[in-house]
C-alpha cells in the first residue's frame, strides 16, 4: 500500500504471456488519481486504462502478450 501513499489510487502486479515465446513476466502498474481510475481487478479488466498499457517482450521482441492474471498489490 505504499504505492497508494505515493499519489497512486491502486498498484496492481499483471502477469503476461509471451504469445511468441511463451515465457511469462509481470509488469508492476499504478493507477493515477483519477474519477473512473479502477480500484480492483474486475474494474481494471473493463478500463481503457488496461488497453493503454504497453506490452514488449525482452527475450523475444513480442509485442503481442496474453494477459492471465492481476493481483492488486
Amino acid at each position: 500500500m505504499g504505492e497508494v501513499a505515493l499519489g497512486y489510487k491502486a498498484a496492481f502486479k499483471l502477469h503476461i504471456r509471451c504469445d511468441n515465446c511463451m515465457r511469462e513476466s509481470i509488469k508492476a502498474v499504478n493507477v493515477p488519481f483519477a474519477d473512473d481510475a479502477p480500484m480492483d481487478p474486475e474494474d481494471l479488466i473493463d478500463s481503457a486504462f488496461l488497453r493503454s498499457i504497453p506490452y514488449y517482450c525482452r527475450p523475444c521482441s513480442g509485442v503481442i502478450g496474453r494477459l492471465f492474471k492481476i493481483e492488486l498489490v
